[in-house]
Parts: structure tokens; sequence; C-alpha cells
């Protein structure tokens, strides 16, 4: 005799209403949220210009378009009852929005916003603020100005060790992100990059244990908070070297710092 599995739980649609709502509830999890800005030159037939002018436009005038890689919630697709109740009901532990549709109407940069009839301006992602990651890669922070108040968790891809980066966009992620409660830095050098960052760069006023680097997918993914890769590194450099031989070699704060770790040690 053969058993049947199912992953279907027929008995579901017979459960309380406050059962269900409560399982819908729990299926809800953190996401990584893939979000870009483009810029896109419209063809001149979608105007309602004459050929020249709309020659001129399409030439002049570049359009901000929103994309995501990441498809809609599966909860959200499931059936009526769980998106009614994951997108309107307060009620609801966490609830989606349509999100960032404003990146297609502000400026940036000298790009205008989309004429009223073009159905870029009506494209939207689907988050929940409280819980999913933003991912912006390498785009430009300054593209989400007009958004940047609503995220709450953030994950951007950087050369660390770029100048720009060090000079001018630490300070402008504080202020386009001003409610960030995480930001995640995935280090194109890979993830040593990030090795004693917090001291000197201020990521939003977050809080090191706040500030996560990360590997490229490329080099395994691996990601530590601020404050465990500090001490992974700075673990690696004793168990390499004796300390007296990286004097010259790491920061001389942090060389100091070792030796009276290790004065206080021997003493103790």
């Amino acid at each position: 005799m053969t058993t049947t599995t199912t992953l279907t739980f027929h008995p579901f649609p017979r459960l309380s209403f406050e059962l269900r709502t409560a399982i819908w509830d729990m299926t809800v999890e953190p996401r990584i949220v893939e979000v870009r800005v483009v810029t896109r030159y419209p063809k001149p037939a979608k105007t309602e210009l004459s050929s020249a002018d709309a020659e001129t436009w399409s030439l002049n005038r570049p359009m901000r378009h929103l994309r995501s890689s990441t498809a809609a919630p599966v909860q959200l697709q499931v059936c009526r009852e769980a998106r009614e109740y994951l997108t309107t009901q307060p009620k609801a532990r966490f609830l989606y929005s349509r999100a960032f549709s404003e990146l297609a109407q502000e400026t940036y940069d000298g790009s205008d916003s989309m004429l009223g009839h073009d159905p870029e301006l009506v494209r939207y992602v689907w988050l929940n603020l409280d819980l999913d990651v933003v991912s912006i890669g390498d785009t430009d922070v300054h593209e989400f100005e007009a958004v940047g108040y609503q995220i709450k968790r953030l994950r951007l891809e950087r050369l660390l060790d770029d100048e720009y980066f060090a000079r001018s966009e630490v300070q402008s992620i504080s202020k386009v992100f001003q409610n960030l409660r995480e930001i995640q830095m995935v280090c194109s050098g890979g993830i040593r990059d990030g090795y004693r960052r917090t001291e000197d760069d201020d990521y939003a006023g977050l809080a090191p244990e706040n500030v996560y680097f990360l590997d490229p997918e490329h080099l395994g993914g691996s990601k530590m908070n601020s404050v465990n890769l500090d001490a992974m590194v700075t673990k690696e450099y004793l168990s390499e070297s004796a300390l007296e031989d990286l004097e010259g070699c790491i920061p001389t704060e942090l060389w100091e710092e070792l030796m009276v770790q290790q004065t206080a040690g021997a003493q103790g």
C-alpha cells in the first residue's frame, strides 16, 4: 500500500478566521527586495507633440523608471483573504504596501517626471517596510531622495576604498536615509574591507552592531556586523603574527590597544 502526501491542507478554510489570520501572520518573513531606478529615453511616438518637438523632447528629457526583479510576496498571490488581510487589516502584525511609485515622478539630475498618461507612473514595489531590506546595488543613493525616509533596512554594494564613497557618499547616506535601523554594505573588494570602518565613518548614526558588511555572492556572500568583523580580523592578526611584528602594519591605535590587552593578559 502506498501513501500519498500532499502540500494542500484541505481543512484550512474551515479553521476560524482568527486562526487563519494568525497563520498568515506567521508566514511573513524578511525579504531582500531589489529596487533600481533607471533612465529611459521615451519614443517620440508615445507623445502628443509634433515630430520635431517630440524628437527634441526625447533627446533632452530622460525619464526615470522604477524597476525590481523581486517577485511580489507569495502570501499576496495565494488567495484573496491573505492578500486583503496582509495589505489592509490594521490588526495584522506586518502589512505590505505599494511603495516607491514616487521614484518615477520625482526629478533628479536633469530627469523630468513622466507625462500623466504614462503607465510607468503607476509602477510600484510591494514592501513590508518594517522587515524587508531594500537592496539598491550600485545605484546612486541620491536617486532615492524621494523615498529615503521610508527605508529602514538598506543594502547597497560599494567599493569601500573608493575615494568618492569615503569622502562624499557616506555623508549622503546619512542625509538621504534618515530613519535607518540597519544598513548592509556589500563590499566589492571583500568583507574585510569593512574592518574598523565604523570607527571613522558614520553610517546614518547607526551603532556598529547594526552596520553589516558582506562578501559579494561570488566570494561566498558572508555577512557580519561591524563588531564581529572587527573582532574576527583582529584575532586573525594576532594568530598570524607576533604583536611586535605588526607595528606599522596595522593602524597605530589598534596596535597600541592590542599591546595594552596583551600586557594586561600577561599580568593577569
